[in-house]
């Protein structure tokens, strides 16, 4: 079902993780405490971490809802993501609250860098979320700079501190998210101090993601699968490969593969949909849903000849 008239809500999005993933996004901008170097976004001046920012119009976010779930909209989550840190939006915490009393059935998920973390109002505006999946991927402060290029107040040990202090007292479920960059964070020495990182907090999963769509800087790789394995062994039983577990349903991970196997296409250049669909071997219906969770998410556009193109090629 396609709500092209919604602004501030996207989706929903297959995801291997969330199943259906229902996004919000706050922003109509790229708003972030970092600019990292593999950002699918490109690059962005930072943003202060102790910022609180007014973002979309949080009775625009509940209308559209409403308009969603009331038209037979489906989502598994409501995920609060898409163009930068969604913790420095002002209304994030008066918006979970909305979703937890209007739709308690939906679970609520906070994808966040961390880096605000050690903020008293913004533990206290997550605390009704079901699942907060914070990225720790540096385990010292010259690996974080250099990954995340972060503005001056988001140092590194706020951080860490903040993400510590938060899941000591945070009641729901809350997942690292570590993206390995080859050269970056990846040697055995920097790998063996980020486990004993993660090992100090109560994580429920430690997932592992890689860049393999298009990064703020050209030469970001990701590393190769021997060192992946390697990170995942020394994080132990909770560590999980992204795209190597199964989804919460087999018609989401399906669709969620497809729509990477779309994008690979899309790294080398545009194509239309017949194309794409002969090239992968599906249907065109499959091609179409996959290339529109993607415009969804806001990584392709369709172009005026009927191509569809990566949306960072639009600069």
């Amino acid at each position: 079902m396609e709500h092209e008239s919604l602004k501030t809500i996207y989706g929903p999005v297959p995801s291997r993780r969330l199943g259906l993933s229902l996004g919000i996004d706050p922003f109509t901008k790229k708003t972030c405490t970092h600019s990292c170097i593999y950002c699918q976004l490109g690059r962005a001046p930072t943003i202060s971490a102790e910022s609180t920012i007014n973002g979309v119009n949080p009775d625009l976010v509940k209308s559209e809802l409403v308009e969603f779930f009331a038209s037979g909209g489906k989502a598994d989550y409501i995920t609060f993501s898409g163009s930068g840190e969604p913790t420095l939006w002002r209304h994030i915490g008066e918006l979970v609250k909305f979703i937890k009393e209007e739709f308690a059935e939906k679970k609520v998920c906070v994808l966040t860098n961390g880096t605000t973390l050690w903020r008293k109002e913004v533990c206290e505006a997550l605390m009704l979320a079901d699942l907060v999946v914070p990225t720790i991927a540096a385990a010292d402060r010259k690996t974080y700079i250099k990954l995340h290029r972060p503005h001056l107040s988001a140092t590194f040990k706020r951080h860490i501190e903040g993400v510590k202090k938060f899941a000591e007292v945070f009641s729901g479920s809350i997942w690292a998210e570590v993206m390995l960059v080859a050269g970056i964070n990846d040697s055995d020495e920097h790998l063996r101090k980020l486990a004993e990182l993660l090992d100090g907090i109560p994580f429920e999963f430690i997932d592992i993601n890689l860049p393999i769509r298009p990064p703020a800087e050209s030469w970001v790789k990701p590393p190769e699968m021997e060192r992946v394995e390697f990170a995942c062994r020394l994080f132990g039983e909770r560590c999980r490969v992204v795209g190597k577990f199964r989804a919460v349903q087999p018609k989401v991970e399906r669709l969620a593969n497809l729509a990477e196997k779309v994008l690979e296409i899309l790294m080398r250049r545009p194509e239309k949909l017949e194309n794409i669909a002969d090239a992968l071997a599906v249907t065109y219906d499959e091609a179409r849903k996959a290339i529109d969770a993607l415009i969804a998410k806001k990584l392709v556009t369709k172009t005026t000849n009927d191509y569809f193109k990566l949306t960072r090629d639009e600069g």
